[in-house]
């Protein structure tokens, strides 16, 4: 742009100049002299700004220029889209209602135009402009499925329960994995207005079909408790934070029921149904991708319910993985400590810390929030940040504290023994470390992450050597595209002496792990060991760019005088190999 208007003012300059040599400025047309720019050339100046801030993270500048390119673009809708999206990506809501209707008025198809008018009309109690803006023939199928729940709760608001359940089972399939989302939707709206043995018989019929919501398995495990059933409620819970993870609302349930606690059956209300009709189709979208599409549709969820706290989590999550972390930030300090996310909340602002280069601030938060509210799976999100840091000791007794606690519960947690292990490993403590991770291969014997980290653990200290190639082969055949497992598997050949299988497995892990300084340097020593000794200083010098530890550094520059020392390669001399104990299932 610099150099642009360097060109424009020398020409200007010439013809001045020229215009002076033959008797000034007298006989120049005045449609020549412009005050300022073309309009064309302020909308795209406008435009290429915007697309720029786009692709460089920064939503709030792309929907500030694009909003002001609309009126002068040539293509002024599809500009009024860009700006919407760009407004909702940077969580300006009330913006983006503004631009939405702008955009309405050009003339625009755009799906995400039609479902924020359609959301601010329902927010706002117009059903009349909400119907129109929900016709579902005018959408794809994604953004279908969330204007079919909508339609469904306007339908509540204005024609009751019975006319929402015809509308839906309007939309079914017959199968209840494809239907999984309209059905727990249903149940819902059955149970907003009390009809809980109906609600609960759609309910069993998802549980039975392996459906796993966390909203709708909150809600029958509240319905299964409320009626006293309280064993069959903590089955359900258990199996869902066994097979699917932790969720926050449903450990408090579980604690509260465990507790003996009388458990209240929460009735959605129509903004609050409507709400989850957007968000549970965005959560499914972020689980399945890795942009940050899926955030448009959480500020549109808590437009319509402030309070719902998973949606404020996930957004951030979102926010996170774009590296928008004080952004994220922000968003996750609006969850108030009486929410079951707040403890979830704060692990994640100490992380959004930690990645963003302040390690003691983290550390400060999580504990300062562990101090306040002493959740598990704070705990566990604590003893990680410890262990990204360095600090193996405190990692390890935290470990330690929650793996306690889990036996009283009869609970076993693979992931605990695995993190354990690897702590105890740090700290020279192998003996502990490697009875940690073998009790983990018990209860999970198919995680090719595991696998790999034992199997590598042995190679590197060379132990157990076959078991290890054997380890390390099954987890490549799970992921054959994980360029740490692949290094795994060269490095064991070469840790066994097969250089050429070493060097073509090796070869495959750098490009598919171009950036990591350990790959890098491995294939560096299998090209030493097979006389291709310029290629294994360039690995070399490349892995030291590409910001190794202070001891890989040290042990690199060696290499680059001296070359890599003659491996070890070794079985223990108790045994040929370590004998795991047959995997138990928890």
């Amino acid at each position: 742009m610099i150099l642009l208007r360097c060109i424009v003012v020398s020409s200007l300059l010439a013809l001045t100049a020229s215009c002076s040599n033959s008797g000034g400025l007298r006989h120049l047309d005045p449609s020549l002299i412009h005050n300022g720019r073309p309009t064309e050339a302020e909308a795209y100046s406008d435009f290429l700004i915007a697309r720029f801030a786009a692709m460089t993270n920064d939503p709030q500048k792309a929907a500030e220029h694009y909003a002001l390119a609309i009126d002068t673009a040539p293509e002024k809708s599809g500009i009024a889209d860009r700006a919407l999206f760009a407004s909702l990506l940077s969580g300006d809501y009330r913006e983006g209602v503004r631009l939405a209707q702008r955009a309405n008025a050009l003339g625009s198809e755009a799906a995400l135009v039609r479902l924020t008018l359609a959301v601010e009309a329902l927010r706002v109690g117009r059903d009349d402009d909400a119907r129109p803006m929900l016709e579902q023939t005018r959408f794809g199928p994604f953004n279908r499925m969330i204007a079919r729940g909508l339609s469904a709760w306007r339908v509540v608001d204005t024609q009751g329960t019975d006319a929402a359940v015809r509308y839906l089972e309007d939309g079914l399939s017959g199968d209840p994995r494809l239907d999984s989302a309209t059905l727990y939707m249903m149940g819902l709206i059955e149970m907003s207005a009390g009809n809980d043995d109906t609600a609960l018989s759609v309910f069993n019929t998802l549980w039975e079909s392996g459906a796993r919501l966390a909203v709708g398995v909150e809600a029958h495990a509240q319905l299964l408790a409320s009626r006293g059933q309280r064993a069959e409620a903590l089955e359900i819970l258990n199996t869902f934070d066994e097979t699917v993870g932790h969720n926050a609302s449903i450990a408090r349930l579980r604690k509260a029921i465990e507790a003996g606690e009388r458990i209240k059956v929460r009735r959605l209300n129509p903004d609050e149904g409507a709400a989850l009709a957007v968000y549970v189709p965005a959560a499914a979208l972020m689980s399945q991708t890795d942009d940050d599409v899926s955030a448009v549709y959480f500020v549109l969820a808590l437009a319509l319910d402030s309070d719902l706290h998973v949606a404020r989590s996930l957004w951030a999550q979102s926010l996170s993985n774009a590296e928008r972390w004080d952004e994220a930030i922000s968003v996750l300090a609006r969850i108030p400590d009486t929410s079951a996310f707040y403890a979830t909340s704060r692990g994640q602002i100490a992380w959004a810390l930690q990645r963003s280069g302040r390690s003691q601030a983290a550390l400060a938060v999580a504990a300062e929030a562990l101090d306040h509210s002493p959740d598990r799976g704070l705990k566990v999100q604590l003893a990680d940040l410890y262990r990204t840091v360095g600090r193996q000791a405190q990692a390890a007794e935290l470990l330690d504290q929650i793996i306690r606690e889990d036996a009283r519960y009869n609970r076993e947690d693979w992931r605990l023994f695995f993190a354990r292990g690897v702590s105890r490993g740090e700290l020279g403590d192998w003996a502990d470390g490697e009875r940690d991770l073998l009790k983990a291969l018990t209860l999970e014997p198919d995680d090719a992450s595991l696998l790999n980290y034992v199997g590598y653990s042995y190679v590197d200290r060379g132990e157990h050597l076959d078991l290890a190639m054997d380890m390390i082969r099954r987890a490549a055949e799970m992921e054959p595209n994980a360029g740490y497992i692949i290094d795994s598997l060269g490095w064991a050949h070469y840790r066994l002496g097969n250089y050429e299988q070493a060097t073509e497995h090796l070869e495959r892990a750098v490009e598919l792990e171009p950036g990591d300084p350990v790959v890098n340097d491995h294939l560096g020593d299998a090209y030493w060991q097979t006389g291709r000794k310029l290629e294994a200083r360039f690995q070399w010098r490349r892995s030291l760019t590409l910001d190794p530890t202070d001891g890989e550094r040290d042990r690199i520059e060696a290499k680059l005088v001296a070359g890599p020392s003659i491996p070890l390669v070794k079985q223990a001399e108790s045994d040929a190999g370590v004998q795991l104990p047959k995997p138990v299932r928890p």
